[in-house]
């Protein structure tokens, strides 16, 4: 059942940032190879990709160095860590700042709905959390601390950057900068609730 499960995660996830990246990539808005480094750029598109990467891994290479790496309970738990802030900051900060129609809509809602609710679901019936520390926090927090000084970075240098929150140019350094610990704290308050959830789960065994 969990690999059933995971099977459609899966395939939700790779349909979802294969039309996104479809749309995006033919949209004009710039050149091909700026696009391609823009789609990339979102910590939407990112999440999404690992989690349909370590789906696939588990299901159809359980063995291989990326299916047991994958199959970690620290991994699959910051994969949800990370999956619950783009639905969180998405629908509650961003979703009314753009409109989709059409496929845009369909993959929008898969890439920031859809799929975060199926791995909450997955992390809640199918993963054993008894073994989570709270040291695993400092690591999880470190992977959204280096997105965002690349993104600003090459925000810097390009103009582009994929959150208008993030947008050094329009908001000055300051503001990004309270932006960022809030973003931050949000990962590190959803990190401690599960790590939690996973002590106490500790307790029952």
């Amino acid at each position: 059942m969990e690999k059933k499960f995971l099977a459609a995660i899966a395939i939700v996830a790779w349909f979802a940032l294969i039309g996104q990246f479809y749309l995006q990539f033919n949209s004009g808005v710039a050149p091909k190879p700026e696009l391609l480094v823009r789609f990339f750029s979102y910590f939407t598109i990112q999440s999404n990709l690992l989690i349909a990467i370590a789906s696939t891994s588990i299901v159809l290479l359980p063995k291989t160095a990326l299916g047991v790496f994958f199959s970690r309970q620290t991994i699959k738990t910051a994969l949800t860590v990370y999956i619950l802030v783009v639905a969180l900051v998405y629908n509650v900060v961003l979703r009314f700042l753009w409109t989709f129609i059409g496929w845009g809509a369909l993959v929008n809602e898969l890439l920031h709905v859809v799929v975060p609710l199926l791995f909450l679901i997955y992390w809640s019936v199918f993963v054993v959390k008894r073994f989570l520390k709270w040291s695993n926090l400092w690591w999880w927090l470190s992977y959204p601390l280096v997105y965002c000084i690349v993104v600003m970075l090459r925000g810097n240098y390009s103009g582009f950057y994929p959150y208008p929150f993030l947008n050094m140019d329009k908001l000055g350094l300051q503001s990004v900068m309270v932006n960022c610990l809030a973003v931050t704290a949000l990962f590190a308050v959803l990190s401690v609730l599960f790590i939690a959830i996973g002590k106490r789960q500790a307790k029952r065994v």
